[in-house]
């Protein structure tokens, strides 16, 4: 038996709706099924969690663009080597060209100010969320509503919950996608390799 849970196979799997989302992860998602069949070990709360995540970004100003920069802002500040390789297959090729204004240092000329604040508020959760101040949440106020200030912080909670969650399995990607699926923890490269 292996130290740490490895992620479930589809044909692993006896629930039909654990098997059909882990199917989907395979080529949707990040077209990659390890994220989700570490999941899957906990059939329930998989598929609330899935649930959870198909919630976010609905809105008219926060959209998937913009969570999927908070999303590797979130990956790389906690060096989770799998969540800063893999990308959002759907926002993947919209979202490249904005990562190095992401990665290290935020860079506010590469980014649109919503992209900029909400960047800086993933990178605040992650560093130090006491540090997040008045002012910030002004600043945040000028370009989003509550309701989606309040959706921005719901998403980075979860993000880096769930990064900590990858690290502490040392997730890979599978060897079926087009990943590398040997990444290194801690992520020491703030651009990950990637396909």
């Amino acid at each position: 038996m292996p130290l740490r849970p490895e992620p479930r196979e589809p044909a692993d799997v006896d629930d039909d709706r654990t098997r059909e989302l882990l199917e989907d992860a395979e080529t949707g998602w990040y077209g990659d099924s390890a994220f989700f069949g570490a999941m899957a070990h906990c059939p329930e709360l998989f598929d609330h969690i899935v649930a959870a995540f198909e919630s976010f970004g609905q809105g008219a100003n926060v959209d998937t663009e913009l969570l999927e920069l908070m999303r590797i802002k979130v990956a790389e500040t906690h060096q989770c080597a799998y969540c800063a390789t893999v990308r959002t297959l759907e926002v993947r090729d919209a979202v490249a060209p904005k990562e190095d204004a992401v990665f290290g240092e935020i860079d506010p000329e590469g980014l649109s100010r919503r992209e900029y604040l909400a960047v800086s508020l993933a990178e605040g959760l992650s560093t130090d969320p006491h540090r997040l101040s008045d002012d910030f949440f002004a600043e945040l106020g000028e370009e989003f509503t509550e309701q989606e200030v309040v959706e921005l912080l719901l998403f980075g909670s979860l993000e880096i919950g769930l990064d900590r969650f990858c690290i502490a399995l040392e997730l890979q990607p599978t060897d079926e996608s087009a990943y590398p699926d040997d990444v290194e923890y801690p992520l020491e490269n703030p651009r990950p390799k990637t396909f």
